[in-house]
């Protein structure tokens, strides 16, 4: 900062009584010196400034001109065609994964038919609802690739899945990971009331709190209903139990379960993965 800046600074808190007279005094007598050098070295600007060859200046002024424009051009180019090698749309980014320009990390095709590609954090594609009449763009918080080591156990009775028109989403109101079982129940639902046309009925598996009061008490034994049950528990399973579909573990292993089954419903997964 100008010396010169400091010293009306330090003024102006003397004059508001920021400061006393002898701290102001002090740190006058420490700048003044400063602020004489820096008028030394402004007036021998000023007087090489004056003794310079009027057309080496202007060549220099000429010279600075040419650069800056020049330094503009390349900037804007530069903006414009970043911007325009940036898709900006889903549609756009599976155009360019299909064709195979993506890193894996921003998009692949799984198993040579469906087209994931990564946006605002969530891995998207194209999904059919289950009649084959309407197409959705869905996200998940996973993609394939990263579920492949997950197998479902035991067998879902798809008969009867698809013959209900509503499931039951139930978990343990009085659990540790209640963030994340409702992330992994968020999530299901959202994909089965949209694309398979199923209502959720929010539901507990024990009455033990005031929000389930007002809610189903559901759990796999209740047979005549499609059951989404979110346990928490040490050991990571995820498993069908006839009319149940069990996502068993702790923190985001929950979320990775349900959208592992999901893939499976979509038929994009296998049970087990080769």
């Amino acid at each position: 900062m100008d010396p010169r800046k400091k010293l009306n600074i330090l003024k102006g808190s003397f004059e508001s009584e920021v400061i006393d007279k002898d701290e102001y005094n002090k740190l006058k007598d420490d700048l003044e010196p400063e602020a004489r050098e820096f008028d030394k070295k402004i007036e021998e600007l000023d007087k090489n400034v004056a003794s310079e060859d009027p057309k080496k200046s202007s060549d220099k002024i000429l010279i600075i001109s040419i650069a800056a424009i020049v330094l503009l051009f390349v900037s804007v180019f530069a903006y414009v065609t970043f911007s325009k090698q940036q898709p900006k749309t889903l549609e756009e980014l599976h155009v360019l994964n299909l064709k195979g320009k993506l890193k894996p990390e921003q998009g692949y095709v799984y198993k040579g038919v469906y087209s994931f590609v990564k946006f605002d954090d969530f891995w998207y594609t194209d999904l059919n609802s289950p009649e084959g009449t309407k197409k959705y763009s869905m996200n998940f918080r996973y993609s394939p690739n990263d579920l492949k080591a997950i197998a479902i156990e035991g067998s879902l009775d798809f008969d009867f899945f698809n013959s209900k028109n509503e499931f039951y989403p139930t978990f343990n109101p009085t659990g540790n990971e209640l963030t994340h079982v409702q992330l992994a129940i968020a999530d299901f639902d959202t994909h089965l009331a949209k694309v398979f046309e199923k209502n959720p009925i929010g539901s507990c598996d024990r009455n033990e709190t005031e929000i389930c009061k007002t809610r189903p008490i559901v759990t796999c034994e209740d047979k005549d209903k499609i059951v989404l049950y979110i346990k928490e528990a040490e050991r990571f399973r995820v498993y069908y139990n006839d009319n149940c579909i069990v996502v068993e573990g702790s923190g985001f292993d929950l979320v990775k379960g349900v959208d592992r089954i999901l893939y499976h419903l979509y038929n994009i997964m296998e049970q087990e993965e080769a």
